[in-house]
């Protein structure tokens, strides 16, 4: 006897909702097989391939279940949530305004709306839905947070921190808001978390949750000057999380040795692209002053920043077809000489155009873009790229301090000094390599030239992307912009040097660093 399809609907949620998926997946099974026009079922075995990062097959199936029930603003929702992670933002925005369109007051709903929006950037529109969502449902944890962060891109940072102790007084052991709050300042003496972090960080045991207590720790002491006790805590948060990862420097040695090998074969040659003078890239290494650039080019009349898109490296490898887990390796650096170059150009454009399309020139600061050159310069062959070239020593502690997302393996070299240095070096002898064979693409900006003698440096900046000078390039500190990094306190500010030498608060713990890059 069959049991009826309301039991077996209300048995997988239940069953999704405590992680027992492969339950789930049998009830909802069971109940496609009575009726193949079930929509939700459709919908909750997105979620459970959601969960186990399908992301594909997740878009797939709420795409089945929007089709039989095309006014479901929840599918429209996660299919505009799921586009996002996969930097697809011209669907990811699609769906999002027609979800915004036929709003009900869901608070689940409106904060998956506003994670969509928040994902690829457009963290304006993201505030008001996490803003009712709180309204609706104040107890949810998540939606103050989500907030929080979307406040912080934006430079609300007193709504920020009000948003992320709102977190806190909700869930005590909330690890990330506390990160959070100690990346917004107003640390003293007689004004800190020390001894609440302490003792949380004593206690916990999940890596992520010490990385997050431990850089917590870092920035309150970096603030009361005391360094040694810093990087104790650094060291002590990285090295749990490393330990976890099993990650190994000769994964991105490989990485770095296949890039140089595929752009000096003797038969390497340039492609046809597609032609356009749209794109301008800021890349570099993550802290080493790619935001800085970005908004100085930005605050030009005819350039729109994108933010950090992404999507340039997921449609290389979607293109290219490569299967491996990495975004970049080996396998899809091969497989992109299958590429047909100028579609590749033209997709990228078309697939950013959500975002752009608003002025001539549009940036994208994916500072990883760097290991991409290459394959940019061939699909967009009138592409303009500014790498950032900042004091090795400065760039790597900076690294090494910062953190991270602790679900991208892209950073998994931050978590040990020599590691970081050796990824440096790498970039290093990459960026050496554009240089050479596209000079009229790549150009490299020195951090320490450009905020010592801004007038100077960001005039020779300016006339290398093609654009006529303009005074208020300088004035960074009116940019009302988001800017989702770790810099958004930092360029809030007028142009300085302030972070020049900060390595030598660390030179202590610098040796094998300075043996690997040979400057003992």
């Amino acid at each position: 006897m069959t049991q009826d399809l309301k039991t077996l609907h209300q048995q997988a949620q239940t069953a999704l909702n405590q992680g027992e998926y492969q339950q789930a997946h049998q009830f909802l099974m069971a109940i496609l097989q009575q009726d193949k026009y079930f929509a939700d079922a459709y919908f909750l075995m997105a979620m459970i391939a959601s969960a186990h990062e399908r992301i594909d097959k997740a878009i797939q199936l709420i795409e089945q279940a929007h089709k039989l029930t095309p006014k479901n603003t929840e599918y429209l929702a996660h299919l505009a949530k799921h586009f996002a992670i996969k930097n697809n933002h011209i669907q990811a925005v699609k769906y999002a305004d027609l979800a915004t369109k036929g709003l009900s007051a869901n608070a689940l709903t409106l904060d998956t709306i506003g994670v969509a929006y928040s994902k690829i950037g457009l963290h304006q529109q993201a505030i008001p839905l996490f803003k009712q969502a709180v309204k609706l449902k104040p107890e949810n944890v998540m939606f103050h947070y989500n907030l929080a962060i979307s406040q912080t891109f934006v430079g609300d940072f007193g709504d920020a921190r009000r948003s992320h102790e709102k977190v806190i007084k909700l869930a005590p052991d909330f690890c990330k808001s506390y990160a959070a709050l100690s990346s917004l300042g107003g640390i003293t003496k007689d004004n800190n978390n020390i001894e609440r972090l302490t003792e949380l960080y004593q206690r916990i045991t999940d890596a992520d949750d010490k990385l997050n207590i431990g850089h917590a720790l870092a920035r309150e002491y970096e603030a009361l000057k005391e360094y040694d006790r810093a990087f104790e805590y650094l060291n002590s948060a990285k090295q749990s999380k490393l330990q976890v990862t099993n990650y190994e420097f000769t994964e991105d040695q490989q990485m770095f040795d296949s890039l140089q090998k595929a752009f000096t074969a003797p038969d390497f040659s340039l492609n046809k692209g597609f032609n356009t003078t749209e794109a301008l890239f800021v890349v570099g290494m993550p802290r080493s002053g790619t935001t800085l650039v970005e908004r100085i080019i930005s605050q030009h009349t005819d350039v729109t920043s994108a933010g950090e898109l992404g999507y340039f490296g997921s449609l290389l490898k979607t293109m290219g077809k490569s299967t491996s887990s990495r975004l970049l390796d080996s396998e899809t650096i091969a497989a992109s000489i299958e590429i047909d170059f100028s579609e590749l150009g033209k997709s990228y454009i078309e697939q950013t155009r959500s975002l752009t399309g608003k002025t001539k020139h549009f940036i994208d600061k994916m500072p990883f873009n760097v290991l991409y050159a290459g394959f940019i310069v061939q699909a967009l062959p009138q592409a303009k790229i500014v790498c950032l070239d900042r004091n090795p020593l400065d760039t790597i502690v900076s690294n090494y301090r910062q953190l991270f997302s602790a679900n991208s393996s892209s950073y998994n070299y931050a978590y040990n000094l020599a590691s970081t240095a050796k990824f440096y070096a790498e970039f290093k002898k990459l960026t050496q390599l554009w240089v050479k064979l596209f000079p009229n693409n790549f150009y490299l900006v020195n951090y320490e030239k450009l905020v010592n003698d801004p007038a100077v440096e960001a005039k020779k900046l300016i006339e290398f992307c093609g654009l006529d000078w303009q005074e208020d390039c300088l004035n960074i500190h009116n940019n009302t912009a988001p800017v989702a990094t770790a810099s958004a306190v930092q360029v809030r500010q007028p142009i300085n040097n302030k972070s020049v030498g900060n390595w030598q608060k660390y030179d202590t713990y610098l040796d094998e660093v300075k043996t690997i890059l040979n400057l003992s």
